[in-house]
């Protein structure tokens, strides 16, 4: 038994042997076919994935216009290792935080630079002259010219949520300067920080192509913060058939009643 078991280990051993340098070419030849496929596989998706240009009107500047959103941004000042209160802004956040309710609760308008961190979709409607934000977060709007006009004087601005904004190109950025804002019922971000009336905005928004829209956003308020401060993020274009809803926030709104008057609510 020991010699016929020999024998058959002899002819399987010179079997494989046989077989396995079949086997080697083949896997030397698989490996081959595959590395010289793989860069024009990778070439093949990353063509696949790669945006289209950047939209442009008849006069060349890019066109914003489209379906927008982003992540949501609770805090303004977490990654800059908290906000620069002056004293009279410290007081202001605490009040906020011990007193008030969020305004948005009470339907009210976030404003900017609060609208722009939501995380609600928002469309934006360009031409020559004029860009509209159309927001989905309390069906707001604005409407702001491009045609580099200045700033009206601010005792002429009626204060707004959004405040008063004027836009310019430069180069193929757009940037616009806001002044003129309310400063009661309205934060600069979810966690409750403040801003009074002379907070100015200036955003800066650029479509590199047709999928990102980069915002770059700084904010300067002498009464209640010791510096200006900014934050950067971009926007992804959201998928087709994906665009804003219609936002009923009175609906079910069980906050409404007490910013009306019908409990307790303290004005700053």
């Amino acid at each position: 038994m020991k010699g016929a078991g020999e024998g058959v280990l002899t002819a399987i051993s010179r079997y494989s042997m046989g077989s396995m340098k079949s086997l080697l070419t083949c896997v030397f030849a698989a490996g081959a076919l595959a590395w010289v496929s793989a860069p024009s596989a990778a070439q093949s998706k990353a063509a696949a994935t790669k945006s289209k240009a950047t939209p442009r009107l008849a006069s060349g500047k890019p066109d914003l216009s489209g379906f927008w959103q982003g992540p949501l941004l609770r805090n303004m000042f977490e990654k800059v290792g908290g906000p620069p209160f002056t004293p009279a802004g410290e007081a202001a956040y605490r009040y906020n935080m011990t007193q008030s309710i969020n305004p948005e609760g009470l339907c009210i308008f976030a404003g900017v630079p609060r609208a722009s961190i939501s995380g609600v979709p928002f469309e934006i409607l360009q031409n020559e002259n004029r860009v509209a934000f159309l927001y989905e977060l309390m069906t707001a709007w604005r409407s702001i010219p491009t045609d580099g006009r200045p700033q009206p004087p601010l005792d002429t601005i009626s204060e707004s949520y959004f405040g008063h904004g004027v836009g310019k190109w430069e180069g193929d950025t757009l940037v616009i300067d806001s002044i003129g804002f309310k400063d009661i019922h309205s934060w600069v971000d979810d966690d409750a920080h403040p801003h009074s009336d002379v907070m100015h905005v200036v955003e800066r928004y650029s479509r590199p192509d047709w999928d990102h829209l980069v915002h770059d956003l700084w904010v300067e308020d002498t009464k209640f913060y010791t510096k200006p401060w900014t934050f950067s993020r971009v926007y992804q274009h959201m998928a087709p058939g994906k665009q804003p809803m219609e936002y009923a926030c009175n609906e079910n709104n069980k906050d409404i009643g007490i910013g009306l008057g019908f409990g307790p609510q303290i004005e700053r």
